[in-house]
């Protein structure tokens, strides 16, 4: 299933039919590389055992096949693919779990964010609402809206939008978070939408997501696929 030689930190070469180039990032969840498969260059997600086991506590399943099978939902709604990585493959078995998707070239939204001195074209996060809008005229919520999970690329048009690229998140009306959201779920106090437009309107404040940064340092590549 993997080929052993020292590579990106990790003691792989390969993982199923894609060859490791190198390393781009690290996350709670996952490291992200960069990767050559069936001809082209990929960004490949390759899992944590942490995150297998507390995925597969929390919602049962694979967390490879997790992630696949949302990220597809999202890339195949209506009007969504403009704003969603294209997801290739997934790879499961003993001891690894691996994840193929679309490189995308461009920052992070977080790192054009700061970059911009915190002044982003109001276009640009208009994009961000209508991946909103759009995502729940398909039945799909919980987003995981923050600004570490967009890549901003630039369209042939020269226009900047934010492509979404991380969804190995579980929604929270799937495994609540504490039992006062199960509560108001289970009363109707609040809906599935409740959290995303929660999340839009604080989508600017990048304090949560610097502790990360801090945790596990920034992308080597600022044009490769950012924060796994």
């Amino acid at each position: 299933m993997y080929e052993s030689s020292a590579a990106g930190g990790l003691e792989l070469s390969a993982v199923g039919d894609a060859r490791i180039l190198s390393k781009l990032g690290e996350g709670v969840s996952c490291i992200a590389y960069l990767a050559e498969w069936r001809g082209r260059e990929v960004a490949l997600k390759l899992y944590k055992a942490g995150a297998i086991e507390r995925h597969h506590r929390l919602a049962g399943g694979e967390l490879a096949r997790y992630e696949f099978e949302r990220n597809t939902a999202f890339h195949r709604a209506p009007g969504l693919a403009r704003y969603v990585a294209e997801p290739l493959a997934y790879l499961s078995g003993p001891g690894i779990a691996a994840f193929v998707q679309e490189r995308l070239a461009g920052p992070l939204y977080y790192q054009h964010h700061r970059d911009a001195g915190g002044r982003v074209h109001p276009a640009l996060f208009g994009h961000v609402r209508e991946i909103v809008r759009l995502s729940h005229a398909a039945g799909l919520y919980d987003v995981d809206l923050h600004a570490g999970n967009f890549v901003v690329v630039s369209e042939a048009s020269g226009d900047l939008v934010p492509k979404l690229f991380d969804f190995n998140f579980i929604p929270f009306y799937v495994h609540a978070p504490n039992p006062a959201v199960w509560l108001a779920l289970k009363l109707g106090f609040v809906d599935k939408r409740w959290r995303d437009l929660r999340k839009l309107e604080r989508f600017h404040d990048v304090r949560r997501f610097e502790k990360k940064i801090r945790l596990f340092g920034e992308p080597r590549n600022a044009k490769l696929e950012g924060n796994p």
